[in-house]
């Protein structure tokens, strides 16, 4: 039965890929070419002593060893440098340019122990929510005043107060609006202020807020709430040093929480009260202030790598005036708030598109208060680069003068110290060590790093392309080559010197060394003919890469399907 034919287009694929066979065989042989003509021709200290020819084995291993430790002892160096610019390439150092610097008040937050105003609390229910019934009166006050100081801690007990309370009794406000009704005024929060040593309307520069730590009135804060929003406030309370007296004062009118904190920050449960204030006591704070700001070359490090954000690196969806460690984890808590529950709780500040909590959602709140509260959660908030801290050097309480009371926040001294965080070891600082180790352990330069690139990609690809047919003709050469003869005689024999009679071990370059002992006459000593031997070695090798030659058929084209995948002594090849 006749063979049937192949179509010629049916072999083309296996055409092809006996073509990229080849240049895979050929592209290895050219590699194993470059890797020889850079280990003898390489400005890397000591290299060139280990691919020398007719160097001992001895002096080759001592030469690979002190290479190799040069090598390890660079990379422990620079792996130490690589993990102290990733952890600590700052340092924070004094600045006593107090002259320049801008001195803020403190914001000062007074948190009434009873938020609520319980007769125009009643008499908004009475008309509202009761519908003119004296006895449902009690049920909705008692919630209305829980709501005017709700954290998570208290959403417990308002969700039992909740209960008696009809689902749909207060949908026609919200929570927070429902908050505003009963909240405690101003008037009756302050007896009287001092500013600077003057006396100050309080009401016009303490202002309502509703936080996590319920409703208080701020001094000098950066927003204001209404029962709609949160509205940013005007220019901050600034401080002189001609001023009369550094110092706010004022008199509560009920037992009350004091915080005491930077403007910068945004008030939330991150901040614990510094003052507990009862009726007939006189309390005097003594207070310094701690700033720390960060230099404009710290921008090129990472935030990981010097632990803080820049005001105008990160914007907010919620706070997108200027970013700040409080801010970030009050935005967190709300977005895990919104996430678990689908709402706002009331005491954050309302979002376009995203419903404020209702009665309903309480219990979602009380069920997940655990989660939101978590700081784990909150890890990517990282501390403003400039930050500033007050700190209580003096805490004064005096109960036995019920004449003389109220609150006294005073500057113990005035700010003469800044700290100023600026950048130790940066990424120029870091090349220069990394090239200096480089250099010292091993004679390494950039352009050493190009020219190994170049030898191993460019080089090796123009060889292949260029010098073809001559690979070819090496890589059929030594696929030919019989295997060594293995010598088992215990005796030592030199590798420099090789012994009359003993053939090549490469089909590549059969030079025929010179015998040993052999009469020169006046063409010199030995050593001189051992020498040129070895250097016609190298220039025979070399011109196999040169000279065009065209490969011999030897008769396995037709015999065999694939020869340069197909190797007799293959475990032999160099």
């Amino acid at each position: 039965m006749p063979q049937e034919k192949r179509h010629p287009v049916a072999e083309m694929p296996s055409r092809r890929r006996q073509r990229a066979l080849e240049t895979l065989v050929i592209f290895r042989r050219s590699l194993i070419y470059q890797t020889k003509e850079f280990f003898q021709n390489s400005t890397l200290h000591g290299v060139r002593y280990i691919a020398e020819s007719g160097r001992p084995i001895g002096e080759k291993f001592m030469w690979f060893c002190f290479t190799s430790i040069g090598a390890v002892t660079a990379l422990v160096i620079i792996m130490s440098l690589w993990e102290k610019f990733q952890t600590n390439p700052t340092i924070t150092g004094l600045d006593t340019d107090f002259h320049n610097q801008n001195v803020v008040f403190p914001t000062t937050v007074v948190c009434p122990e009873a938020a609520f105003d319980h007769d125009r609390t009643e008499a908004i229910v009475y008309k509202t929510l009761a519908n003119y019934d004296e006895e449902e009166v009690p049920k909705y006050t008692s919630f209305l005043e829980v709501l005017t100081s709700l954290s998570f801690e208290r959403i417990g007990d308002a969700k039992l107060l909740a209960q008696s309370i009809p689902k749909t009794k207060l949908e026609e406000n919200t929570l927070r609006q429902w908050a505003f009704e009963a909240h405690i005024s101003c008037e009756s929060t302050f007896v009287s202020c001092k500013y600077r040593d003057e006396e100050i309307p309080c009401c016009e520069h303490f202002e309502p807020i509703y936080t996590e730590h319920g409703f208080c009135y701020a001094f000098n804060s950066r927003f204001k709430s209404t029962a709609t929003e949160d509205v940013k406030t005007g220019a901050p309370h600034d401080l002189y040093e001609t001023d009369k007296k550094w110092a706010l004062f004022f008199v509560p009118n009920s037992t009350s929480r004091i915080f005491i904190f930077s403007n910068e920050e945004y008030f939330g449960s991150d901040f614990n009260a510094q003052i507990d204030w009862s009726e007939s006591q006189l309390v005097e704070v003594r207070i310094s202030k701690k700033n720390t700001y960060t230099t404009d070359d710290a921008r090129q490090l990472s935030i990981g790598q010097r632990k803080c954000i820049f005001s105008d690196e990160v914007k907010l969806n919620y706070f997108p005036d200027a970013y700040t460690f409080s801010s970030c984890m009050k935005q967190c808590r709300m977005n895990k708030a919104i996430k678990l529950c689908k709402c706002n709780p009331p005491f954050y500040k309302p979002i376009v598109n995203v419903p404020m909590c209702m009665l309903k959602d309480l219990d979602c709140l009380n069920e997940f208060k655990a989660n939101i509260t978590n700081i784990k959660d909150c890890l990517q908030c990282e501390l403003s680069c400039s930050k500033t801290v007050f700190n209580i050097d003096k805490l004064i309480k005096i109960v036995d003068r019920p004449e003389s009371t109220g609150v006294l926040v005073e500057f113990l001294t005035w700010p003469i110290i800044r700290y100023k965080r600026e950048v130790l070891f940066g990424w120029v600082d870091l090349l220069v060590s990394f090239g200096g180790i480089a250099s010292l352990f091993l004679g390494f330069s950039l352009l050493s790093g190009v020219e190994i690139i170049y030898y191993f990609t460019l080089r090796a690809c123009c060889m292949v392309y260029k010098n073809r047919q001559e690979l070819y003709e090496i890589e059929e050469r030594i696929r030919r080559e019989p295997p060594p003869s293995i010598d088992l005689k215990l005796s030592l024999r030199s590798h420099s010197k090789p012994r009359f009679g003993d053939k090549p071990t490469s089909a590549v370059v059969q030079v025929k060394p010179a015998i040993e002992g052999q009469s020169l006459g006046s063409q010199g000593p030995l050593w001189v003919h051992q020498r040129r031997n070895e250097k016609d070695y190298i220039n025979q090798a070399k011109n196999y890469y040169r000279t065009p030659k065209v490969l011999p058929d030897h008769g396995y084209t037709n015999n065999i399907s694939n020869p340069w995948t197909t190797y007799d002594h293959s475990q032999y090849m160099p």
